[in-house]
Order: C-alpha cells, then sequence, then structure tokens
C-alpha cells in the first residue's frame, strides 16, 4: 500500500465514523421527541410512479397508546383496541379484523420504521439551511434507502423519500404536522355502512 493510501484511507473511514455518529444523535432526538408526543395528527402529499400524476393526499393520526388513522381517497384504516378497520371508500364496504400485530401504531415506529429495518447511515447540512438525514438497510434482506428532510432547527420532517436501486420511487411532503392534538373518539369508529357490506374477519 502507498504512503498515500496509508493516510487517505484512514481519514476516510474517520470521516464514515463521525457522519455515521451525528446521524446516529440526531435520529435519537427526532425519535424522543416522537415518544413525547400523547398524539400527533400529520398531512401529505405522495408522489411516484405508484401514484397519480398530481400526488395523492392522505391523513395520519397517533393517539396513544394505541390509536391509529389514515386516511386516503381509496381506503380507511383504523386500528385501536386490538383490534382494526379498513374502509373500500369505492365499493362502500368495511372490513372487521383482528389486529396485525404490530409492534405499535406510534409515531417513532410509523415515521422511522417505515416497514422496514433502518439505521441512521448519514447526516448532510444543505445550502438552505435543512438538514438531510439518511436511513439505511440494517440487513441484506432490506434494499435501498430512506431520506428524511428537517427544516433548520426542527425536528419534524417536511419530506420523506424512498430511495431504490433506480433513484428516488416515492416521496411525501408534509403538508400539516400538529402535535398534541385533540383527536375525537369518533375518528377512531367504525363508520356506518349497509349491513350487507359489512365483513367481519375478527376470530377473536
Amino acid at each position: 500500500m502507498s504512503s498515500i493510501l496509508k493516510v487517505i484511507i484512514p481519514l476516510l473511514l474517520c470521516s464514515r465514523l463521525l457522519a455515521a455518529s451525528a446521524a446516529e444523535e440526531y435520529y435519537a432526538a427526532v425519535e424522543r421527541h416522537l415518544r413525547s408526543l400523547p398524539s400527533l395528527e400529520i398531512g401529505y402529499r405522495a408522489k411516484g410512479p405508484e401514484f397519480p400524476e398530481a400526488g395523492l393526499e392522505g391523513r395520519l393520526a397517533f393517539r396513544r397508546p394505541d390509536g391509529f388513522y389514515h386516511d386516503t381517497p381509496e381506503w380507511t384504516h383504523c386500528e385501536v383496541n386490538g383490534e382494526q378497520w379498513r374502509l373500500l371508500k369505492e365499493q362502500v364496504t368495511l372490513l372487521l379484523e383482528d389486529a396485525e400485530g404490530r409492534a405499535g401504531w406510534t409515531p417513532e415506529v410509523v415515521l422511522l420504521s417505515l416497514n422496514r429495518e433502518l439505521s441512521p447511515y448519514d447526516l448532510v447540512s444543505q445550502a438552505d439551511g435543512d438538514t438531510l438525514l439518511v436511513l439505511d438497510a440494517a440487513s441484506a434482506q432490506v434494499s435501498g434507502q430512506v431520506n428524511m428532510l428537517f427544516a433548520p432547527n426542527r425536528r419534524v420532517p417536511k419530506r420523506i423519500e424512498f430511495v431504490g436501486d433506480e433513484g428516488v420511487t416515492s416521496s411525501y411532503e408534509i403538508l400539516m404536522w400538529h402535535e398534541a392534538v385533540t383527536l375525537d373518539s369518533s375518528l377512531f369508529a367504525p363508520p356506518a355502512v349497509p349491513a350487507e357490506n359489512v365483513i367481519d374477519f375478527r376470530t377473536k
């Protein structure tokens, strides 16, 4: 190994370790903030090949300890008290189901895990003052990475991007972020539909 490489390689490794450490600290601060919220309401616009050209707007609501609500133009999904229901809007059909058994529909689980095994990889300061947190796959079974963009001095993401082998596959722009908001209990109750349109898959 040349003398130049002997100098450059340790410097590169040191730089990589520092970036990973900064990303881990930032990630931990975001996670602590999300864990501190008794409730959270989010509005978003999703864009990508699987969405309409103009994008798709949705709404998420979390209420500790176990209230989760996700509404889109096509369907609504809610989990509360160990049960879940789904509304298929076009079919006006209500599905009653057992809970999926996830660790929890909490902000920190949904926003930071994103149904994947991810770990903080890099932290990049943008020219406009924003901060980019890069999450990378934590196991060989998961590919791609997730980019989370934060405004200066905020622990609230303004955009979340999924990046695959061919570039950005989908992005979620945060349109609304309401913390510690009062959520009406009726939000988590199954909507009324004709009796013949209720399908009960519950086994408990």
